[in-house]
């Protein structure tokens, strides 16, 4: 599994063009965070594959695991982001919160949604990082150049956006971009390594 992640940004958007293993970094990046002795708040209609979560968590001990929250949002995002933001301020060492598929995968997200994220990224700051994962829409096949859910709002949060791509000559391969330079990670099993 691989330790050297690209550094984490204070507030990020992941714009993930298809199923290319969002989830699996916002993970392992949770996982970081435990291991360094952190708490983790993860939201997502619903929880994360067991599967996966214990393919990536497999060798951290369960008492360090203990310190992963994951909150089950469901349909309505609007009270299961207050829970994010209450539990933030009440557990300790929360140093990574992720809204995993904060977005509707498909048609325009609705403004109301937007103003919801910007109230989690509110909550970052320098001991604590947030993670939004959405998928891109427009042409798959288009990577950076596909719209990016919430964009321009979320930018002016102070959000860094990063577009996860799937190289296509080499489908093992994905591709992370963002305003300043690339990382190339390979996907196996285990996470990304």
């Amino acid at each position: 599994m691989r330790e050297d992640l690209p550094k984490l940004p204070c507030r990020l958007h992941l714009a993930v063009t298809g199923s290319v293993g969002g989830t699996t970094l916002a993970l392992q990046y949770a996982r970081q965070s435990i291991v360094e002795g952190g708490r983790v708040i993860w939201a997502s209609e619903k929880i994360p594959d067991p599967l996966r979560f214990s393919q990536i968590f497999a060798d951290v001990d369960i008492v360090s695991s203990s310190r992963f929250h994951a909150i089950e949002l469901g349909t309505n995002l609007e009270q299961g982001i207050k829970q994010v933001i209450d539990a933030s301020d009440f557990l300790p060492s929360v140093i990574l919160v992720v809204i995993d598929d904060w977005a509707p995968k498909q048609g325009k997200t609705p403004s109301s949604t937007i103003a919801l994220a910007e109230k989690v990224l509110a909550v970052a700051d320098r001991e604590m990082s947030v993670i939004l994962t959405s998928k891109t829409y427009g042409n798959p096949a288009a990577g950076a150049d596909s719209k990016v859910r919430g964009g321009e709002r979320l930018e002016n949060a102070g959000c860094e956006t990063w577009h996860l791509t799937r190289e296509e000559s080499k489908p093992e391969i994905r591709q992370i971009n963002s305003a300043e330079e690339s990382f190339s990670l390979r996907l196996g099993d285990e996470g990304y390594y």
